[in-house]
């Protein structure tokens, strides 16, 4: 009859001593007690194949092992994790069986687990060192960085500097080696709204397809793969907007302006033209004035991952406005059938766009 957890005896349970030993073992600072342990442990095969996999990759760990780790202190810490589980377990399982004829309560803790433990012990004794050994941050320079969204998806990041970036739907962010240290740049591809913290001595510069963006003590927004070009919309404080592949010179927009750099490299400037809708994607809505049909396309595979394709190439002159806040796909593909007066049939991630016979729009 196989035991039940409360039947097996302090022989046969790795208790809090094991994985101790477990932990000294694999920082090679074993005593005549815990190597015992270890070698009783070892008796049998699915527990060494473990201890042997637990001792290569702590072999492998790029930082190696420093001579000088405080493994006491680290399985201090562990121990008092341990202890107050191991409370809790006991009080639980007293509670569950009081009624029952009185014996001595265990807390089972499978060798796994007692392994990855020691590693917890082993991997903070190390921090613990290199905490004392690591150059100073200012010294250190970070290698490239890059954050990137899926579709429907948002993300915000905090750069070393204060500086702060929300990432729109199917948008990515690539932060330059060595960022803060004497320069600021960013790569952005998609949608991205930034509120920078300034500094004259190191301006932040936020590369984009051919265009070049410079903060001048600004929250702004940036957005590329529209259909013309690259846009920009500053909401406080302004930037300079540049060509990369223009001799022009950089174009200021400030608050409530909007920017775009055309394929071509033009820069076109709309004064005071940006509105709270121009935003609405920091809170999930997706809103659309008069929007070609080509960008409602662009903006359903980053927010939606479908494909909107048209049947007849004419409808591309259409321009829709609607707005949705989180409604399922086939929702809002509804609604835009509805407000261009056309069929839409989806077919998994494709949606055709067709004319209804005998209406005109």
């Amino acid at each position: 009859m196989a035991k039940r957890p409360s039947d097996f005896d302090e022989a046969s349970s790795p208790q809090s001593a094991d994985w101790e030993a477990v932990a000294r073992h694999m920082a090679g600072e074993e005593t005549a007690e815990s190597s015992s342990r270890v070698e009783s442990l070892l008796a049998d095969s699915a527990n060494r194949d473990l201890l042997g996999s637990l001792d290569k990759i702590t072999g492998d760990l790029s930082f190696g092992s420093p001579s000088d780790i405080d493994v006491e202190a680290a399985l201090v810490c562990v121990k008092s994790r341990f202890s107050e589980i191991e409370t809790r377990t006991l009080r639980l399982e007293s509670s569950a069986s009081r009624d029952a004829a009185p014996r001595r309560l265990k807390w089972m803790v499978p060798f796994p687990a007692i392994a990855a433990a020691s590693l917890i012990a082993i991997g903070l004794g190390t921090w613990l060192t290199l905490g004392k050994h690591a150059p100073a941050a200012s010294s250190a320079v970070a290698p490239p960085r890059m954050v990137a969204t899926g579709v429907g998806a948002r993300d915000s990041l905090r750069l070393t500097d204060g500086t702060n970036v929300i990432l729109g739907p199917q948008s990515s962010i690539t932060v330059a080696s060595g960022y803060d240290v004497s320069s600021r740049e960013v790569e952005i591809h998609g949608e991205a709204f930034f509120e920078v913290v300034h500094n004259a001595a190191k301006p932040f510069i936020v590369r984009s397809g051919n265009a070049t963006v410079e903060d001048v003590g600004t929250k702004f927004a940036i957005r590329t793969g529209a259909s013309d070009g690259v846009g920009v919309i500053v909401t406080e404080g302004s930037v300079s907007l540049a060509s990369l592949q223009s001799a022009s010179p950089p174009v200021v927009l400030k608050a409530g302006d909007r920017g775009t750099l055309s394929s071509s490299g033009k820069i076109i400037t709309r004064h005071g033209a940006a509105s709270d809708d121009d935003m609405a994607w920091l809170n999930g809505r997706l809103v659309f004035r008069e929007t070609p049909i080509s960008e409602v396309a662009s903006e359903l595979r980053r927010w939606y991952g479908i494909d909107l394709q048209l049947a007849d190439p004419a409808m591309a002159s259409r321009h829709l406005t609607a707005t949705f806040s989180g409604e399922p796909a086939d929702r809002v593909l509804e609604v835009i059938g509805l407000a261009l007066g056309v069929d839409i049939e989806r077919h998994g991630d494709t949606a055709v766009v067709r004319s209804v016979k005998g209406r005109v729009r």
